[in-house]
């Protein structure tokens, strides 16, 4: 008979997830609410989280657990070294693969992990011009570093400085799809105005996470 019998304390559904996390904020003698603002959600989403519903985002997620004094556990050891480590990855060389193989929707995400791992670091994590040949995306990271560093009280490294915004606006989600006229409307209104100096625009809560 193929394959392995979970075990007893195995979490392998969205259900069996919600489930642990219910049975346990009960235990705590908390609500759903108390349990959203320790861990920084709203409460809709620990309600859709104990429901079980499959779309939960992953770090909103694991926030959750902490707050519950939980954990996830590999069954298998956790790969180590700079491309796992957001504060130590080589961001420059990331970007410069993820275009040179025109694998923008995930550089988009990247862009949003750059943010959120120089905000948690404490520091733009780009000290030192990434020199990318795609001026869209240099002025993206120009951007996200000056909106970072302002976040964070920091002076903004001098190399973005060197960046030219970009002659026309443009959305970097719109490298692999289209965006409707509505929704280019609201990201410009919500775009920190380091990236809309640079005529790129990216919704604020797309960036920062920490």
């Amino acid at each position: 008979m193929g394959g392995h019998l979970a075990d007893a304390n195995s979490i392998d559904t969205a259900g069996a997830a919600g489930a642990v996390i219910r049975s346990r904020r009960k235990e705590q003698g908390l609500s759903q609410q108390a349990l959203a603002d320790a861990a920084k959600v709203s409460r809709k989403f620990v309600v859709d989280l104990e429901a079980g519903h499959e779309r939960a985002e992953l770090g909103k997620t694991i926030a959750v657990l902490h707050a519950l004094g939980l954990s996830l556990a590999a069954a298998e050891s956790i790969p180590c070294g700079t491309d796992y480590d957001p504060a130590r990855r080589d961001y420059g060389a990331t970007f410069t693969q993820l275009i040179e193989t025109r694998d923008f929707e995930f550089a988009i995400k990247m862009l949003a992990d750059y943010a959120t791992a120089s905000l948690k670091a404490g520091r733009p994590l780009l000290q030192r011009s990434p020199r990318l040949k795609e001026p869209h995306w240099s002025a993206a990271l120009a951007g996200i570093t000056a909106y970072t560093a302002h976040r964070l009280g920091q002076p903004t490294p001098l190399w973005t400085r060197r960046i030219k915004p970009l002659p026309q606006a443009w959305l970097p989600a719109e490298s692999y799809r289209t965006v409707r006229e509505p929704m280019k409307k609201l990201t410009m209104n919500e775009t920190p105005p380091e990236l809309a100096a640079m005529n790129v625009f990216i919704r604020e809560r797309s960036l920062a996470t920490a």
